[in-house]
């Protein structure tokens, strides 16, 4: 029996903890996700922060052939 209690309010404290987790997603007006991906986040954009695997293949590739990563710069706006 206390095996099952104990149980019990371990689901409840996981069922509280993803719920205060959404609290922004489930109650804002967009109900989305806030963007933290560095090559679509314009705050970032501002102060000179790019995307990392961007970066990398600007400083490994010939200037030629560098072109941007397919993953954040593409879809940026």
């Amino acid at each position: 029996m206390q095996f099952l209690l104990l149980i019990l309010v371990v689901l409840v404290i996981i069922a509280l903890v993803f719920l205060l987790l959404g609290v922004k997603v489930f109650f804002h007006q967009t109900h989305r996700f806030p963007e933290y991906s560095t090559g679509k986040n314009r705050e970032l954009k501002k102060r000179g922060i790019g995307c990392a695997r961007h970066e990398e293949i600007m400083r490994w590739k010939k200037p030629e052939k560098a072109k941007q990563c397919g993953t954040c710069c593409e879809h940026a706006s």
